[in-house]
């Protein structure tokens, strides 16, 4: 049989960046996936690993691992090159990931690491000359991928190009995207699961012309079934007695035209959510509604969807995603600007939340328009409220990484029939949470929780200002690109605190420290720069209240703002104006953050029903941090080796970084608390808070005495692992979450 002009090969991504070296054909666009695409990628991707890793494995155990299939790209050979016509994106993508994780090795520090940068290596850069030829021949872009490989700072060129503008903002993002467990603790075995376990099938063209045929192919011709539609001709058969037929199939194109309105991806969306939220019962199932939705109902259609006879295929078309559909649309719409009542939709979209199966779950096809409102309007308010507490309290605020009571929580929400149910549940899960911001008195800012930092000064800006009788501009405070950014009421000089704060470190402490900090309009901020706080405290005076109030000429001609706020809230003693802003300020300006707070996220203000006699601890013990901190993916934790004796509460721990030395010890609560009083869940994030470094992995910078050796917690972690301490817990497959928010 004679061999098919056009071929289709399968490679892994060792297997693609070994054997080709790319270029982009001439008509390629620029490399243009945003934040979302990327995103959903490395989600995408660290999700389908997570599922099936466990602390303690090791590299070979990834042989075994379920592969993932990640798309065709189309090339063409161009002499030594293969030019790319179709998957610039997903492979740059992919390049750009590499890099990153192999930068993560390194900054490591661990000798065993060697060998995972040794598979690295030769995949993002050949040589040519001795020179390094990136695995896609883009000249402009080496710079960029030589600061990154090499651990540099880059300054962006004013005249760069689209393509390197973009890259370099996703650079900056990924760090930020992937699990914390993945940058540290399964980083070895992530990227041999990434090298060998991942797949794309390339269609080698003949040339440039056949490659531009495929692609079209490919892209516009045809008429491709997708999984709605899959889903669409099962449910309208099983739902079909002749009579009603064309009547349901014209309900659902109603149906697709609205949600297309809203997105390409919104059909696809709303029926993952929805059948997320409302049916799946545990991990298996979420895992496959995110592959193939439509074969996960034509299963489960009468185990979980309870879709029996025909009429019941009917009305589940004509009634029940009619209206749930009409629901997301306005979810949808409440994501992209804020809705009176709904406005924490707005919030967690802005933070990224995964809201919409939560959201969904309370929802009942004959819910009135009130009813509607008010379920989602709680729901969406105890999601913020969770997401605030964890980034207060230092702990991993990405959605994937928190709490696994995930379906728990959907599961309880399905249960609740009435609006009374919910502020009940949500209440006892706010008592559980911690309802305390009593952590405020330490938080501060750190290279990597800028985005938290400015969404907490947002929040407390706009809540001033419209308790002021002022508009709710948080809109804009939360706008992207950003047009306001964070202010330092103290300039960069330490010189000019020395005298009050001895050293650079306590200087760098309480000059981020949350109530150190304005949200300003980024022009205004630009041109204040090193002024002394005597000058710019004039130049406050004509900002929004929360600047403005450091100004005592502001609190004698703005009785809006002295009645609504001060006086109203009984905030005489904290909302004070300062001639010196020393470190007193300082500590009255973070107690007033606190109270502000309290008051944004009061439950009872919020509609819930608490326990009256709920009575929460500032900080957990040992033990009931380790039960919630698993929700690392199921990784090793501070709290997890307290609880199993690997580490002992008071143990002091040191770190030394550019020939600076740092102390911390263990707290009560299974925490690394620094000398500031700051306390973090994770040793990396404690070790950035320190250094100032913007990554860092803890587990290898912090060490702790054995037998008078500085051993790092890393091998404490080891050790604790092949001792079998943790691995009852590590191996319970109920404690595992890798999709959910709570």
């Amino acid at each position: 049989m004679p061999e098919a002009p056009i071929r289709g090969d399968g490679f892994t991504v060792q297997g693609l960046f070994s054997t080709f070296q790319f270029r982009l054909d001439s008509f390629q666009r620029e490399y243009s996936w945003g934040r979302q695409d990327v995103k959903a990628l490395i989600g995408d991707l660290t999700g389908h690993f997570i599922r099936q890793w466990s602390p303690g494995q090791e590299r070979r155990d990834v042989r075994l691992f379920e592969p993932y299939f990640l798309g065709p790209f189309v090339y063409y050979r161009d002499e030594e090159f293969a030019a790319l016509v179709d998957g610039q994106q997903r492979i740059t993508t992919l390049h750009l990931l590499l890099v990153h994780l192999r930068r993560l090795a390194a900054e490591a520090g661990r000798s065993e690491y060697v060998i995972d940068m040794a598979a690295l290596d030769p995949l993002i850069a050949g040589t040519s000359y001795g020179e390094r030829a990136y695995a896609i021949d883009e000249p402009e872009r080496v710079p960029l991928l030589e600061s990154l490989l090499d651990g540099r700072a880059y300054n962006l060129p004013a005249e760069a190009s689209p393509s390197v503008v973009n890259l370099y903002e996703r650079s900056q993002e990924i760090d930020e995207l992937l699990p914390e467990t993945i940058r540290d603790e399964a980083l070895p075995l992530f990227i041999h699961w990434l090298l060998n376990r991942v797949c794309l099938v390339g269609i080698d063209a003949v040339d440039r012309r056949q490659g531009w045929e495929i692609f079209e192919t490919m892209n516009d011709r045809g008429v491709q079934l997708g999984p709605a539609d899959l889903l669409k001709s099962f449910l309208l058969r099983r739902a079909d007695n002749v009579h009603n037929r064309a009547r349901l199939g014209e309900t659902w194109r109603s149906m697709l035209s609205r949600l297309h309105a809203v997105g390409a991806q919104a059909t696809t969306r709303f029926l993952q959510a929805l059948l997320v939220g409302k049916y799946a019962v545990d991990q298996s199932d979420v895992t496959d509604i995110s592959i193939s939705f439509h074969g996960w109902v034509q299963l489960n259609a009468e185990k979980r969807l309870g879709l029996v006879h025909p009429s019941e295929f009917a009305r589940f078309i004509e009634r029940d995603l009619p209206v749930l559909s009409r629901r997301f649309v306005t979810l949808v719409a409440a994501s992209s600007r804020p809705d009176q009542g709904l406005e924490s939709v707005f919030y967690n979209a802005v933070n990224e939340i995964d809201q919409m199966p939560f959201l969904l779950a309370t929802l009942e096809p004959d819910d009135t328009d009130a009813q509607f409102r008010d379920k989602v309007r709680l729901v969406s308010a105890f999601l913020d409220f969770a997401y605030v507490q964890r980034i207060i309290n230092n702990g991993d605020d990405r959605p994937a990484a928190a709490s696994p009571g995930f379906l728990d929580l959907l599961r309880d929400l399905r249960g609740c029939r009435d609006i009374n149910q919910i502020r009940k549940l949500l209440g006892d899960r706010m008592a559980v949470l911690d309802t305390s911001f009593a952590v405020l008195r330490q938080y501060g800012l750190r290279p990597d929780n800028r985005a938290q930092v400015r969404y907490l000064l947002a929040r407390m800006t706009a809540f001033v200002e419209v308790e002021s009788g002022r508009p709710d501009q948080i809109a804009r405070y939360l706008e992207k690109p950003e047009p306001f950014e964070i202010e330092h009421i103290w300039a960069n000089k330490f010189e000019r605190y020395q005298a009050e704060v001895k050293t650079e470190d306590k200087f760098r402490f309480q000059r981020n420290r949350l109530g150190a900090l304005l949200l300003l309009q980024k022009s205004h901020n630009a041109s204040y720069q090193a002024a002394p706080y005597e000058d710019k405290v004039e130049w406050y005076g004509g900002q929004n209240h929360l600047a403005a109030s450091l100004n005592k000429i502001h609190h004698q001609r703005n009785r809006p703002f002295t009645e609504g706020v001060i006086k109203k809230h009984g905030l005489e003693k904290l909302f004070r104006s300062f001639d010196k802003f020393d470190i007193g300020a300082i500590e009255t300006r973070q107690l007033l953050y606190q109270r502000l707070c309290e008051l944004i996220w009061d439950p009872q203000q919020l509609g819930f029903i608490v326990p009256p006699n709920a009575a929460v601890p500032e900080r957990a013990t040992a033990r009931a941090v380790a039960q919630r901190t698993r929700a690392h993916y199921g990784a090793v934790t501070i709290a997890r080796l307290v609880d199993a004796n690997a580490l002992r509460v008071g143990e002091e721990l040191t770190l030394v970084y550019k020939q600076s030395r740092y102390t911390a010890r263990i707290s009560v609560g299974g925490q690394i608390e620094l000398g500031t009083g700051e306390r973090f869940d994770s040793p990396s994030p404690a070790g950035t808070a320190v250094t100032g470094k913007r990554t860092m992995n803890g587990w290898s910078y912090w060490k702790v005495d054995r037998a008078g050796k500085a051993v790092t917690l890393f091998d404490v972690r080891s050790d604790a692992l092949e001792r079998g301490l943790l691995e009852a817990e590590d191996r319970r497959p109920e404690q595992r979450n890798s999709t959910g928010l709570l």
